[in-house]
């Protein structure tokens, strides 16, 4: 009953600062933001967000790589003003969606035919509209999104973390983690060694689904794409959290419940693929796979843990790990996990 009052609360004053702001012409224009999608040969699902145009996140404006920008663009990330209440329509190879945003902006289209969608395996447009806006703000009505269809005939799918286990974050020191979100943007972020070739051989030009199931927040999910696309990381899905209050928790859901149920949902979308799960020793990546390990018998191929922690935690994984059926690798680096890919023949 408090949450639902605090949203309440939380929706009126939001519509009466956009009130505000369109009467001052204050507003920029609204857009639909479009998050990477995926399914399958029936169904699929793509996630996103309206909200306010902020030319330096969502614009083609070239700013300086300076740290003034990058903590300006930190700022215009966590500040951003979702429209709630705003309707979207989807276009999927004929397949239509629609979906209304929720308090934080986010709506959500689920594509689905009983014929199936007619789309072979890798990347495929998405025509969205905004059918709906309140307060007749000004916006920008079409936009594009993209899903990544697996058909499933492919070897084996892959789902990462992204914190210390792709770029270095310091999620285990909590301030200099803030820091590095703050003062760098996606041309500063130090991508981990061997990582870029590692995903590169595993998806094998598309035909292995690639999945970050992330605790970070969609907050970042454009640095997140333009880090990959900087380092030649594999384009692919990101699965992150929503910071805000919702069904099932305050503020943002427990990491450890969050990857559970978003790598379930995947393994249940593509029941036919087994998967290679790799994550770090930071936080639970381990027991969360060895978990889903136990719930998906044979649909885990190998598990890989970059050692981010102590030795102490080193031997706690030992024990953990010593009776498994499956590979578990604890790694220094990428190209460990690259040469035992290999020595499997995934690769």
């Amino acid at each position: 009953m408090l949450k639902g009052f605090i949203k309440r609360v939380g929706l009126t004053f939001t519509m009466a600062k956009y009130r505000i702001k369109k009467r001052l012409k204050l507003f920029n224009d609204v857009i639909a933001f479009p998050y990477h999608g995926f399914g399958n040969e029936t169904e699929a699902f793509l996630k996103g967000r309206v909200l306010e145009k902020e030319e330096i996140i969502h614009g083609d404006t070239v700013v300086p790589n300076t740290l003034y920008y990058n903590i300006k663009k930190s700022w215009k990330r966590y500040t951003s003003n979702e429209i709630p209440g705003a309707a979207v329509k989807g276009k999927l190879n004929g397949v239509e969606a629609t979906s209304v945003t929720d308090n934080e902006g986010y709506f959500n289209l689920h594509f689905k035919h009983p014929d199936g969608l007619g789309l072979q395996n890798g990347w495929h447009h998405v025509d969205l509209e905004i059918i709906r806006m309140p307060l007749g703000l000004s916006y920008e009505p079409e936009a594009v999104g993209q899903v990544l269809i697996s058909n499933q005939a492919n070897r084996m799918g892959i789902i990462s973390d992204v914190d210390d286990t792709i770029i270095h974050t310091d999620i285990i020191r909590k301030i200099q983690m803030i820091v590095n979100t703050v003062i760098y943007d996606s041309e500063n972020r130090v991508v981990f060694d061997g990582v870029p070739e590692l995903y590169r051989a595993l998806c094998g030009d598309n035909k292995n689904p690639l999945f970050f199931v992330s605790g970070s927040s969609y907050n970042l999910y454009e640095m997140l794409i333009a880090f990959c696309r900087i380092n030649q990381i594999p384009r692919a899905p990101f699965v992150l959290r929503d910071l805000g209050i919702g069904e099932g928790h305050w503020i943002r859901e427990s990491s450890e419940h969050f990857k559970t149920r978003n790598i379930e949902f995947i393994l249940d979308l593509y029941d036919r693929l087994p998967f290679i799960l790799i994550g770090d020793s930071g936080e639970e990546d381990p027991e969360i796979y060895l978990d889903i390990h136990r719930k998906y018998p044979g649909r885990v191929l190998a598990i890989y843990i970059r050692q981010v922690h102590s030795d102490a935690r080193k031997r706690e994984l030992d024990e953990l790990t010593k009776d498994l059926e499956i590979p578990f690798l604890l790694m220094q680096d990428s190209h460990q996990a690259l040469e035992h890919a290999r020595s499997m023949g995934w690769v």
